[in-house]
């Protein structure tokens, strides 16, 4: 098997593992919410699972048609999507609990598993050397799209919602704006200091000649 028909299928394995891991997730928010329309909604709040999905259907992507099918700048800001939510949920979030294996399994997927296999695939088979200084600031205008959209759900949905804000430092209600739109804002400020180190390493691993 040559280096894309390796790259292939273990794009194949990182994305069947990403969009397995949601059926626990949305399984259990059926049950609590009513529907799947409904469980859909909820989970939609979370940065793992929105991060998740859209990991799963780019590696989907680069199972079927290669790995120049996804372009670079959309691989590196994947990949730096989901080391954040390795990072801040293995650093910053309480464990959680879990009513089964099943659901363990899932977890640990989508927060430890993916969070490793991606940037490990990245670093073998990614095209490297097409990224360029001002990438970082395009990858960051995820987290800030995300850290509004939270905001405007929230403002939207009647207090007392449980998990309206779905990570603590989000918070505007404990928190106060100024607090929250800071710890924002730093997380966007680290996310381009990170993708200035992808981008180095990037032009480190680019071909020779």
């Amino acid at each position: 098997m040559g280096r894309d028909g390796l790259a292939r299928v273990t794009a194949a394995l990182i994305a069947g593992a990403a969009l397995l891991a949601m059926i626990p997730p949305l399984a259990g928010g059926i049950e609590r919410h009513g529907g799947i329309l409904a469980a859909a909604w909820a989970l939609g709040r979370f940065f793992t699972i929105l991060t998740n999905l859209a990991i799963g259907i780019a590696f989907a992507v680069i199972a079927w048609r290669g790995r120049n099918a996804v372009a670079p700048i959309v691989q590196g800001g994947l990949m730096l999507a989901i080391v954040l939510v390795g990072l801040v949920f293995n650093l910053l979030l309480p464990p959680l609990d879990h009513a089964s294996f099943i659901d363990a399994l899932g977890d640990n997927a989508h927060h430890v598993m993916i969070p490793l296999a991606v940037p490990l695939w990245w670093l073998a088979f990614a095209p490297h050397g097409q990224l360029g200084w001002r990438a970082p600031l395009a990858w960051a205008l995820y987290p800030l799209a995300y850290s509004g959209y939270v905001l405007v759900r929230a403002h939207l949905e009647p207090v007392g919602t449980p998990l309206r804000y779905p990570y603590f430092f989000m918070d505007v209600e404990r928190l106060g704006w100024a607090t929250a739109l800071g710890n924002m804002a730093a997380i966007a400020l680290g996310f381009v200091l990170a993708g200035w180190l992808a981008v180095w390493i990037d032009r480190r691993l680019a071909p020779r000649g």
